[in-house]
């Protein structure tokens, strides 16, 4: 009766958490919301694992890891055209995590008593928006200060604005974007967004303001070299991260992986202590998977880009009232050849709220067509990358499920791999709009 939580811990596995009494359930969901993406990086090998090792029976043991190890910094090296390097983590969440610790304990030991300041897209990824939060909330010093990037507003207007604000309160910039944006795919000016991450400001008593540290969420994009020494953002601090469970894996683990250009190298040992801190490095099951997957990457990347240029085109062949946001093919051109594109389909009503009920129902219906007549390939999932067939999903109820409900966007979001029957979701697309 005297216990509240009771630890157990698995070496190679992971723990097991008894909350203990009814005075303690209050904490239950907060403790589930925190923990849970680490809970499901357990992958179906692990977790079989987990269950020999209940049943009293040995389970088998990796032996190889520090030379797959060695085999995933290479290839994230040689994809990402860095020298620093690679820090892997048992998901993309808890990279970003040891990313926004090690940096806040770098801001503590190097600016001791200034404030933290961590601008982050109010609409971006649910996860990275709402850990950026909650990481602010538990601390005095560390505010969060909205960076508007999609739609109507222009991510380099505004991340010009927000440093400006920043450097007047001389506190301490860190600020996280995604490149192309999700959901809506978007690509800033690239030399203006890095003009704008490089001006010198000066704070309200005319010093020279703190310079920012770039956090930079290519999970859609991968393959463009930010970081390279002729890399568009080489002249900013800026550290790069993938959630691993997308292109590099092919679906087959959530681990994720970060690197960091020249002028942000020396941050990446606070970054590295923290993952070890809270123990979320990758497994070596996770490594091994890397070790595999990396390889075929940018050419997997390559041949989804195709199928889904492919795809936006019929489609907007076959209703062109639809609005589609994919990138340009001068964006293309430039490397950016995301797989995945937001469907924002045609609507009708008298009023704005008929229009977007009715928009909302056209979207469970097209979703409802393609996972039910192509349940072979066609799912309803939030994820991208996968080495087969095409994930639909709507972000504003899925990967933005704690994002304030204004800036959530109920469209579709779909995902096409370099492996599909193109042909069928094409011919299963035209009968949704006969039917529409």
């Amino acid at each position: 009766p005297n216990i509240d939580f009771w630890l157990n811990t698995y070496p190679n596995t992971g723990s097991i958490l008894l909350v203990n009494g009814e005075k303690n359930e209050t904490y239950i969901s907060e403790i589930q919301h925190v923990r849970r993406r680490e809970s499901i990086a357990m992958t179906p090998a692990d977790s079989f694992s987990a269950l020999k090792q209940l049943a009293g029976k040995p389970s088998s043991n990796r032996n190889n890891t520090e030379n797959n190890k060695a085999s995933v910094i290479a290839s994230i090296q040689n994809i990402t055209g860095t020298n620093s390097n690679a820090l892997l983590a048992s998901c993309g969440l808890s990279m970003q995590y040891a990313i926004i610790m090690g940096l806040i304990d770098e801001a503590l030991e190097k600016h001791p008593g200034k404030a933290i300041k961590i601008v982050v897209p109010p609409n971006c990824y649910g996860g990275t928006n709402d850990q950026a939060r909650r990481v602010a909330a538990s601390l005095e010093n560390v505010d969060i200060v909205d960076l508007p990037v999609d739609g109507d507003n222009d991510m380099v207007q505004s991340t010009d604005m927000v440093l400006e604000q920043v450097a007047k309160e001389d506190a301490v910039p860190y600020i996280i974007a995604e490149i192309p944006t999700n959901p809506r795919v978007e690509v800033p000016n690239l030399e203006k967004l890095r003009d704008a991450l490089s001006k010198k400001r000066k704070t309200a008593r005319g010093e020279t303001a703190i310079d920012p540290v770039f956090i930079l969420d290519q999970t859609f994009c991968p393959n463009v070299q930010f970081l390279a020494e002729d890399g568009i953002l080489s002249s900013i601090r800026t550290i790069s991260y993938v959630s691993g469970s997308k292109f590099p894996s092919g679906g087959k683990c959530t681990a994720g992986y970060c690197v960091a250009n020249q002028k942000a190298e020396n941050l990446l040992s606070k970054i590295d202590k923290h993952l070890i801190l809270c123990d979320n490095e990758a497994t070596a099951l996770q490594v091994e998977i890397l070790a595999e997957q990396l390889p075929s990457m940018n050419q997997r990347i390559a041949d989804a880009y195709k199928n889904t240029q492919e795809f936006v085109d019929f489609i907007r062949k076959t209703l062109p009232d639809a609005k589609i946001n994919f990138v340009s093919e001068e964006l293309a051109e430039q490397g950016f050849t995301p797989s995945v594109f937001s469907l924002d389909l045609p609507t009708k009503g008298n009023t704005q709220e008929e229009r977007e009920a009715y928009k909302r129902k056209l979207n469970q219906k097209l979703i409802n067509m393609m996972i039910s007549e192509i349940p072979n390939e066609s799912k309803y999932c939030v994820s991208y990358g996968q080495l087969k067939g095409c994930y639909w999903t709507i972000p504003a109820t899925s990967t933005q499920g704690t994002t304030k409900e204004a800036d959530k966007d109920y469209i579709a979001r779909v995902s096409v791999s370099p492996d599909l029957d193109l042909e069928l979701h094409k011919k299963v697309f035209l009968d949704f709009v006969e039917q529409i």
